[in-house]
């Protein structure tokens, strides 16, 4: 009678013939083993570029706007045309809170009032995709100074009316996605966003189109009031917007109707044909 060989984990040695068909299929097994590593790791999502300056504090200098959020709005001079070159910064508080109650206890402290002024005020910044946001610390010392007199009216926030837009996107906290958190965006952050947003923090509609292109939005009430809680249901899940879209220099604010104007979307509706998606700032900006 033949017989098989047998291993028994415990034996000092496998036997031949076993030893050679192990080592067969790990001939086989080994390069398939590298090349589905090696997809899965080009098919992850790419780690985001966004700057958080943690524990550099800067002073920006600018004129302020409390409405439709605190920001500031810096000015660079005039370019060629005679036209002012500038960037709006928005406002966030440390943690998971916003600006408005660290700029209305400065506001109080100094029995001024800050808006359309050219203040200087320090803070942590944060960056990416072309767009800055800057954290303000009541621990620091945030208002540096603050002109008596309000600006003149070239240097005021200038406003275009762009009608009713419907944009697909993900409502995202814009202080953790601009690099205080990686991932800020989707699934695995929705539960700090939620927290960021009803902190307080200024709701976003991040927007990409197939192309990765990306704009963001920022969301406001349909009369201009806060509307934090009423977008909780929809944070970190991809949704259509429809909205009033006013262009306010730099940056645009969706008014939406907050019990009709969002509705939750499947992934796939993204990017068929026919979506509004906007990418790119309108024409006179």
């Amino acid at each position: 009678m033949i017989q098989d060989e047998f291993y028994i984990g415990w034996m000092a040695k496998a036997p031949g013939s076993f030893a050679v068909f192990i080592k067969k299929y790990l001939l086989f097994i080994l390069p398939v083993v590298i090349v589905i590593g090696a997809l899965l790791a080009l098919l992850q999502k790419k780690f985001s570029t966004a700057n958080f300056e943690f524990g550099q504090l800067t002073t920006i200098k600018g004129v302020y706007f409390n409405n439709p959020i605190p920001c500031i709005k810096l000015i660079n001079g005039k370019d060629i045309l005679g036209n002012f070159s500038y960037i709006t910064i928005p406002l966030v508080g440390y943690g998971k809170h916003g600006a408005n109650g660290i700029i209305a206890d400065i506001e109080k402290e100094k029995n001024i009032s800050l808006e359309q002024k050219e203040v200087e005020i320090k803070g942590t910044l944060l960056y990416n995709d072309g767009k800055t946001i800057l954290q303000v610390d009541k621990n620091d010392t945030v208002l540096v100074n603050v002109s008596k007199q309000q600006v003149s009216a070239d240097l005021l926030t200038q406003s275009k009316d762009l009608g009713i837009m419907t944009i697909k996107g993900e409502i995202i906290d814009p202080k953790c996605y601009f690099g205080v958190m990686k991932p800020g965006e989707g699934k695995p952050h929705r539960d700090c966003a939620i927290r960021c947003i009803l902190g307080g923090i200024p709701p976003m509609l991040a927007v990409k189109n197939e192309k990765g292109e990306a704009n963001y939005y920022l969301l406001a009430g349909q009369h201009g009031e806060r509307m934090n809680e009423a977008v909780q249901p929809y944070v970190a899940a991809p949704v259509s917007v429809t909205a009033r879209a006013v262009q306010y220099d730099d940056w645009i604010i969706l008014y939406v109707a907050s019990n009709t104007g969002i509705q939750e979307i499947s992934r796939s509706t993204f990017f068929q044909p026919g979506n509004t998606i906007a990418c790119t700032m309108p024409e006179g900006n």
